[in-house]
């Protein structure tokens, strides 16, 4: 009922259902991208992106939260007790079950790459054309008068 907002709107962590994203991203919404994508069925979580204009995607880890859970990833974790080590590294190979850091582990922001891959992916899209547009969107959503983050020459 509120709405549109020209500034835009950050959704984070989005999962919610393609039927859902053309509303929202007529209200200025920008639909931000983490490692919980990882949990939905393939098939939903492709249905869902490809409703998402690209100029709206982003992307990010939600560290310490939404560690990616896929087969055949090197994840970096956080132990959640940092006594035995400041980060550890958990590799899934051809052999091995899916990448699994125990469970008093947590996110890591390096992640960043495996949602980069994984969305890259499932929009069937090359991972530096996503990178790009989610940097783009980022620097248009987070400036402002005033901010460090400088959107380039709009005319290029």
């Amino acid at each position: 009922r509120t709405g549109p907002f020209p500034a835009g709107v950050l959704l984070h962590s989005y999962l919610g259902s393609a039927e859902m994203v053309p509303g929202l991203a007529n209200l200025g919404c920008y639909f931000s991208l983490s490692g919980f994508l990882t949990g939905l069925k393939s098939t939903k979580a492709k249905k869902m992106l490809k409703a998402i204009p690209l100029d709206r995607i982003l992307l990010e880890t939600d560290a310490p939260d939404a560690v990616p859970r896929l087969d055949n990833v090197s994840l970096v974790t956080v132990p959640v007790d940092t006594s035995d080590a400041d980060i550890e590294m958990f590799q899934g190979d051809s052999t091995s079950q899916a990448a699994t850091p125990s469970k008093e582990s947590l996110n890591h922001p390096a992640n960043i790459h495996i949602v980069l891959k994984y969305v890259a992916s499932l929009l069937e899209m090359p991972e530096a054309e996503l990178a790009e547009a989610s940097y783009r969107n980022a620097t248009k959503l987070f400036s402002y008068p005033g901010s460090k983050v400088h959107p380039k020459a709009e005319t290029a």
